[in-house]
């Protein structure tokens, strides 16, 4: 293992084909078909639902703080779920609006 030989080969040869690879593609890009259209990631879909989740979740705990706090027991946690679900909702909005437009989050 010390002179470079491994299970796969020596890494001269493990040069000689990076550069074969390269060679064939110069930007080191794979390009797409322009007639497909673009698809979402797993990614942006799934910051899109923790947006929403974390709004409405935010506002309960904020609300149910407010009311063990103050001793008013539903009122803070019922305006802060909804203020929550507004905020998230918003937020997803922006993040689609962002991903429709195809700028980068």
């Amino acid at each position: 293992m010390a002179d470079g030989d491994g299970p796969g080969g020596s890494f001269g040869d493990f040069d000689a084909r990076l550069r074969r690879a390269r060679e064939a593609d110069p930007k080191g890009q794979r390009t797409a078909p322009e007639d497909q259209p673009q698809r979402l990631n797993w990614g942006s879909g799934l910051q899109i639902g923790i947006e929403l989740l974390a709004g409405v979740l935010g506002g309960l705990l904020l609300g149910y703080a407010l009311d063990r706090w103050l001793g008013m027991k539903p009122l803070f946690m019922i305006v802060f779920f909804f203020l929550g679900s507004a905020a998230g909702m918003l937020n997803a909005y922006r993040s689609l609006r962002r991903m429709q437009d195809g700028k980068k989050f």
